[in-house]
């Protein structure tokens, strides 16, 4: 292991701790970025990257695998080690675990769906269309059984995955998919919290259920839809609130 260092004034700061492969990898990815590599080019193979560098193959070989697993790099038939464009959110999805997250971290990234989900009704009313009401309206159909908006985790995750499908931006329909693992965490988990809220936003007439929010979609109204949307979340910012 060695130590690294950054210059400060009068000594030196110790501020991480890099393995040789940690460097190598590093070194690797700054290479790419600094050549200006496109998906399709290709890397040296590893024999002539360890001379290169003045570094055992094995040590190579350990970095090239760790930028294979973040879908960076491929090894093609006759073309060596090519770059591909790296899928930005599967690693992220595979280490998404609500259960290794405080309540803080939680709470911060329902804060970020909110904000997410309001910010898309543009992309969304610019680009709906009847079949994607029809699709809507089957969804909301089959919740209609089941009161106060406490649909089922599935369901809910339904409707609102085909709004993000709707908006048309494949990397907002990436990220919902992590984002939806730690609302379902909330909702299996905070439910004891949730149900009173509903409860009180009901008695309140101010509980905004999949319905309405499906009724300023089929009008098309934006400024109906921006209000309903946020009075359909506001049970997770009131959540936030007692968290804290």
């Amino acid at each position: 292991m060695k130590k690294v260092h950054m210059n400060s004034g009068n000594g030196k700061i110790q501020f991480a701790t890099k393995t040789l492969v940690d460097q190598v990898e590093e070194r690797i990815i700054n290479y790419i970025r600094d050549s200006k590599l496109k998906p399709g080019d290709t890397l040296p193979n590893e024999t002539q990257l360890s001379q290169d560098m003045g570094i055992s193959r094995n040590v190579t070989r350990e970095a090239m695998s760790r930028l294979r697993m973040l879908g960076l790099i491929q090894s093609r038939t006759k073309r060596g080690i090519t770059i591909v464009e790296p899928p930005l959110f599967v690693g992220l999805e595979k280490v998404t675990n609500p259960y290794l997250f405080s309540e803080e971290t939680i709470m911060s990234i329902i804060e970020m769906r909110i904000a997410l989900e309001v910010g898309i009704t543009d992309f969304i009313f610019d680009k709906i269309t009847d079949q994607d009401i029809n699709e809507l309206d089957k969804i909301v159909n089959q919740g209609s059984i089941y009161d106060d908006n406490n649909w089922p985790v599935d369901l809910e995750k339904a409707f609102h995955m085909r709004i993000y499908q709707i908006a048309g931006n494949p990397f907002i329909s990436q990220f919902q998919k992590i984002v939806h693992i730690i609302f379902e965490y909330a909702k299996n988990n905070y439910d004891s919290h949730i149900k009173p809220i509903n409860k009180k936003l009901k008695a309140e007439g101010k509980l905004i259920t999949h319905l309405d929010l499906f009724n300023t979609l089929k009008e098309k109204d934006r400024k109906k839809y921006v209000a309903a949307i946020k009075g359909h979340l506001y049970l997770y910012r009131d959540l936030n609130k007692k968290s804290k």
